[in-house]
This record gives C-alpha cells, sequence and structure tokens, in this order.
C-alpha cells in the first residue's frame, strides 16, 4: 500500500515530479548533478560499468529523459559494442552503503529482465557503485519518440490511432500480469512510438521504465518488491498511488486510461500545482467530458474512458485481458461506423444524382427510382400541385440495439438534408416538417409523398 502523501506538495514544472521540502527537484538536481560531479572526477567519459555514455558535439552528454527516479542516457556497451539506454538512479543519502537497497535494487532488475514482449524495452543489465550512491541499468533503445512528444508535436491523435497505441500498451501489460508484475508509472513519456521494421509503415509501441515495477506475487515470494514511497506520476497515477488502497494491475488500467485521454486531447484527465491539488480534483471533479466532445471522440470509447478512470478500482477492467476485449470491441464498432460512412457518402452521391435528374425529366413521364430514393406518381388531379424537382428525406431508423446509434442517425439525416439543400431549384423539405415521420410511425411512402407535396421520398436506416 502506498503511504499517503502530505498535502500541498509542489509539482516540478519542468518534470512533473514532486518537490522536496526545500523546494527542489530531486530528478532536476540527480542530473545537473551526475554531469557537474562525475564531469570533476572523469572529465572526458561517463561510465557506469561496461557502459559508457556518449556525448554530443558540444560535449554534452546525451540525456533521453528524466523523471522522478533519475536520469537516461544513450550509452554504449564497451563490451558489446552496442548502443543502450542507461537509466541511472539516484539512492537517497539516507539509505546509501545499504545492503538491503542494493538487493531490493536486484529484485527489481530481475523482475524487469524477466519481462520478454515485443511490445516492452527489454532489460539487458544492472549495477550499483561501490558505496551505493547511484543504481543503473541498460535497456534496449528504441529508436523513435514517446507519445507525449508526439503529441507535443503533432496535437491530439485521430481515434484509430490512439486506440492502436492503448491496444499494443495492453498487450504489454498483459505480458506483465504473466510476470505477476505492473508498472506502476505508466504514461505518455514512458509509450516510445516507432515503426515495425525498415519495410513497413505501421506503427510499433514499446513501454519503457519497466523497472519501476512491483511484483505482486504472494508475499514473501522472490519477486515481492515492496515500496512504500509513491512512485508514479501524479498527472497519470491512480487513487490508489495517493494512498487510497493498495495498488494492483488496476492501477496500470486507470493510468492506461489516463494516456488514452491525453492522446485523444492534448491533456491528463485530471491537472494541477500540487500533488494534492491533482488527487482531490481526482477524487472530488467529474471527469471533463467537454474535452472528448469538444475532439469528437465516439460515444463507445468515451464509455470506455469513463470505465478505465473511475475511482473505485472495482468498476474498471479487473484485468488487462478484459481491458484488452473492451478495446477491441470499441475498435470494431468504430470500424463499422467508418464503413457505414463511406456508404452514407454512396447515398448522398445518388441522393444528388436523382436530385440533378429531376432537372431533366418531367414526372409524368418517367418514374426515377434507385435504391435509396421512391418517386411516387401522383394522380392525374395532383400532378399540377406538385414540384417537379422536389425530395423529402424521412428519419433514419436506428435498427442496432445500441442507442448511441440514434445521435448517429440524426447527424447521417442532417448531413443528407444540408447536402440536398445546396441543389438550386430543389426543393427540399425541412427537418422539422419530416420529424413526424420519424422511426416507429408506420411509413406509407406515397401518402408521406402527397402529405408533402413532393414526387420523391428517401429513407433509411442504421444498423
Amino acid at each position: 500500500m502506498a503511504t499517503p502523501l502530505a498535502s500541498g506538495v509542489v509539482v516540478c514544472s519542468v518534470c512533473g515530479q514532486p518537490l522536496n521540502a526545500k523546494g527542489d527537484c530531486p530528478a532536476c538536481l540527480l542530473r545537473t548533478g551526475l554531469e557537474e560531479t562525475l564531469v570533476e572526477t572523469k572529465p572526458s567519459a561517463l561510465v557506469f560499468g561496461d557502459f559508457e555514455v556518449e556525448q554530443g558535439a558540444d560535449g554534452s552528454y546525451w540525456e533521453l529523459g528524466h523523471g522522478a527516479m533519475g536520469v537516461t542516457y544513450l550509452a554504449v556497451d564497451k563490451v558489446l559494442r552496442r548502443r543502450v539506454a542507461l537509466k541511472v538512479i539516484d539512492v537517497p543519502a539516507a539509505a546509501r552503503g545499504s545492503q538491503a537497497v542494493r538487493e531490493r535494487f536486484l529484485r527489481e532488475a530481475r523482475a524487469a529482465a524477466a519481462l520478454r514482449h515485443p511490445n516492452v524495452a527489454a532489460v539487458f543489465q544492472f549495477g550499483t557503485s561501490p558505496d551505493s550512491t547511484y543504481c543503473y541499468y541498460a535497456m534496449e533503445l528504441v529508436e523513435g519518440e514517446t507519445l507525449a512528444a508526439r503529441v507535443r508535436r503533432d496535437g491530439p491523435l485521430k481515434v484509430e490511432l490512439a486506440l492502436e497505441i492503448a491496444i499494443q500498451t495492453t498487450r504489454a501489460l498483459m505480458a506483465a500480469a504473466a510476470q505477476n508484475l505492473i508498472h506502476r508509472d505508466l504514461k505518455p513519456g514512458n509509450i516510445m512510438l516507432t515503426a515495425g521494421n525498415a519495410a513497413t509503415t505501421e506503427l510499433e509501441v514499446k513501454v519503457i521504465d519497466f523497472g519501476l515495477a512491483k511484483a505482486i506475487a504472494d508475499a514473501g515470494g522472490e519477486m515481492e518488491l515492496t515500496h512504500g514511497e509513491f512512485v508514479g506520476t501524479p498527472s497519470f497515477a491512480s487513487p490508489e498511488q495517493f494512498g487510497t488502497g493498495p495498488v494492483d494491475a488496476r492501477s496500470d488500467i486507470y493510468s492506461l486510461g489516463a494516456t488514452l485521454w491525453f492522446a485523444l486531447t492534448g491533456l491528463p484527465p485530471h491537472s494541477g500545482k500540487t500533488i494534492e491539488e491533482i488527487r482531490e480534483r481526482q477524487t472530488r471533479d467529474d471527469l471533463p467530458i467537454a474535452q472528448l466532445v469538444a475532439r469528437k471522440v465516439p460515444e463507445p470509447v468515451v464509455k470506455l474512458l469513463r470505465s478505465t478512470l473511475a475511482i473505485d478500482p472495482s468498476k474498471r477492467s479487473a484485468s488487462a485481458r478484459e481491458l484488452m476485449e473492451a478495446l477491441e470491441s470499441c475498435r470494431r464498432k468504430i470500424g463499422d461506423r467508418v464503413g457505414f460512412f463511406y456508404k452514407v457518402a454512396a447515398l448522398i452521391a445518388v441522393v444528388a444524382t436523382v436530385a440533378t435528374t429531376l432537372f431533366m425529366l418531367q414526372v409524368n413521364r418517367q418514374k426515377i427510382t434507385s435504391a435509396s430514393t421512391t418517386n411516387i406518381a401522383p394522380s392525374a388531379a395532383a400532378l399540377t400541385a406538385l414540384p417537379e424537382k422536389s425530395i423529402a428525406v424521412l428519419p433514419l431508423e436506428n435498427l442496432s440495439p445500441e442507442k448511441e446509434n440514434e445521435f448517429f442517425a440524426a447527424g447521417v439525416h442532417d448531413e443528407l438534408l444540408s447536402d440536398l439543400a445546396k441543389i438550386k431549384e430543389l426543393k427540399v423539405i425541412s427537418r422539422t416538417s419530416v420529424m413526424q415521420y420519424k422511426s416507429g410511425t408506420t411509413r406509407n411512402l406515397k401518402e408521406i409523398a402527397q402529405q408533402l407535396s413532393v414526387n420523391n421520398v428517401v429513407e433509411g436506416s442504421v444498423r
């Protein structure tokens, strides 16, 4: 169980991590301290065991990133001559020289190294300085960019791409579950995006920093890790990580939900200047659904986000596998809707073609029909009262069991009316007039045509 945090803890404006009692950011201090201190003793190289940190053209050490637990460098394995990502973790002064600290880090490294999956950056080796001042581990160097960097550069992602990233990340969590591991710091900055291989442009996801993972095996097991301090990034951390309950796999599900939210909107679901402010907004405020609405996020995805970001862990998916099923279901529904949009586009084209044809044909000479449009041949007495170029589009009927498709059908109906209204000299019956014939009512197209004084009636449905 995580230890409750004191109120009013300020978050670093640079990396978003908690500041200490003096108002300093340990992560940022570690980064500068490593460079300043170690440069004095070894000005030409920064070396940790078999790994040497690479330097830029200006002589600065090549930093890949930094967070609450330490700094990640681009380094070279001097023995195997391969590039790696080297994470250097500062050990608190009070714990330096402690054998227990070294053993705990060893257990964490073993836990991370045991995880092998295409969507997880592999851990190769770990080590500690002789005085236990620093711990470090080398992991697979992923060529690409973080999800955070992608969104900062290009803005919020399309729904299909965001779901693909979430699905691949969930596969990593499923692999972790098989090893009784949780990540505890899942966030956009720990999700790498890269091309699958040289022959394809398909996106591949790699989750990094599983070295912070906590094993959830039975108490006393070799892989059990017991962190007492807060581990994670506040804006993407679950309520449990703030001390409201035990941290388990459902905590990662919350963090993935917050990450998906960020991918879709460019913002975390809850933010604040202090940890306590973030915590209060989490538990007090409703999710800012308006952000999703503004980005036109489909209802199935909104529903999924409500579930994954539930304050009560029991209301979230119980496992990564269950979350995967929900994500795949969302993707199928959205795929069906994309396909339907193509059908709607074709329908609009058909209706427009039929409407244009009305300019050239006399209704008393030829009957115009299509799969979507019915031409009504009126009686001779009523013929003179009907405009030749006229059409009514009835409300689309929702034949699916999903209630949200009613909104979708209404949107398509509005789109049809809007496009037809652009055709000059074509009489299009208003939405208000046709709403009396909405789904659920008995429809006699001939009678409707006579009542609305039109020659053509369009009807359709959503499945």
